[in-house]
């Protein structure tokens, strides 16, 4: 019987301690401290039993005072006096404290509740790419995946560099920072804009996210690898973004998802080599890209605009796209004029038999196991169907 007594005496002041060291406590020990001092002096000063004594603090404290119980003595007044002042002073500061306990949880209740859904958004997510690492590049791309309408998630650990990919995925933000047309004259305040935590980020661009280490194998699996369509590593290093591949490459094998696609970014070109081997099916060089760009302008100044035109216009009615017969079986044994003219389709090249077939003849009819490279509408602007 003694054993279990200590160990309930024990875990009674482990909680007191707790209560006392948190702002709850801050807030009713001294309330506490504070009755039972008044208590006892005016059982001492005035001669009042302890229930009469009880009361007159209370309706003190509380500034009710139904004038039923008044000190009588001169020691009784003097400490009427003090008391009621410092009970005043110590009931405000209790009840803003308990006030902001009770703002504190509501917050975390909230802010939990926001991650729930979060992450029921992030395990319900299936065909959709992982975004390893919140670098420029990863959010050009990410602006891309959200215009076209790819599902996505985000895994960045850095908060600050999450908080703004995130905010370049947001059309208002960017009007407001970048607007083409803006009067540089006028400075747009965009401080409500960054200030916004993340939750409120991710649920206004429609993009979730995962602030974790996208080389740990845990995070990968939570941000849905085995039903992930691809994954794009554009961390700060070869080495972290050989790990990232590394990582998703083994997962997918095990969690029968071989066919995902991985994309990396090299900084070194010798390091592409190792991150081929690794598991990634394409290498992204940001210098070969860019002079590609500026050897397009210089030469060839209108294939340059017209591509440019086809990729950052999001009003272009025309888009250059990898179409498989599998999503339009209509299409199996048309010839490449039928597909132009029904469609509106204009075949550039097709993929068949591990090779591509550039400028297929006009009465060419696609097969079943076809890719075709085509001028098409987009989606969602006019059918393809």
């Amino acid at each position: 019987m003694f054993w279990w007594t200590s160990l309930f005496n024990h875990k009674i002041l482990l909680v007191m301690k707790r209560v006392t060291r948190s702002s709850l406590g801050l807030s009713i020990v001294p309330i506490i401290v504070m009755i039972g001092v008044g208590t006892v002096a005016y059982a001492f000063l005035e001669g009042w039993s302890l229930p009469d004594a009880l009361y007159a603090t209370i309706i003190t404290i509380t500034t009710v005072g139904y004038g039923d119980f008044s000190p009588r003595t001169l020691g009784g007044r003097l400490f009427a006096i003090f008391f009621t002042l410092s009970a005043i002073g110590l009931a405000s500061y209790a009840i803003s404290n308990l006030a902001a306990v009770v703002i504190r949880w509501e917050h975390d209740r909230v802010h939990r509740q926001i991650q729930e859904e979060r992450m029921a958004v992030i395990a319900s997510l299936s065909n959709h790419i992982i975004v390893c690492g919140a670098s420029p590049i990863s959010r050009k791309a990410m602006y891309f995946f959200q215009r076209d309408h790819q599902p996505m998630i985000l895994v960045e650990q850095n908060e600050e560099k999450l908080r703004r990919a995130l905010l370049y995925l947001d059309p208002e933000y960017l009007q407001k920072k970048f607007g083409r047309y803006q009067d540089i004259t006028q400075a747009v305040d965009v401080t409500e804009d960054e200030q916004l935590s993340l939750e409120e980020l991710t649920k206004r661009v429609h993009v979730p996210y995962l602030m974790a280490d996208p080389t740990d194998d845990s995070t990968l699996i939570a941000a849905g690898v085995a039903q992930a369509k691809g994954l794009v590593a554009t961390l700060d290093s070869d080495e972290h973004n050989l790990f990232a591949v590394v990582s998703a490459r083994a997962l997918a094998t095990q969690m029968n998802n071989p066919s995902l696609r991985i994309l990396a970014l090299v900084y070194d070109d010798k390091n592409g080599p190792k991150l081929q081997i690794a598991g990634a099916d394409q290498l992204i060089f940001p210098e070969k890209g860019i002079g590609m760009q500026v050897q397009s302008w210089m030469i060839n100044p209108l294939m340059g605009d017209f591509w440019m035109a086809i990729s950052f216009n999001a009003q272009a009615a025309y888009d250059l796209q990898q179409l498989t017969l599998t999503d339009h079986p209509t299409w199996v044994g048309k010839t490449v004029t039928q597909l132009r003219d029904q469609h509106q389709v204009v075949v550039l090249a097709v993929w068949r038999d591990g090779q591509f077939h550039y400028s297929p003849a006009a009465g060419e009819a696609v097969q079943a196991t076809d890719a075709l490279i085509a001028f098409a509408p987009k989606i969602g602007q006019q059918s393809l169907q």
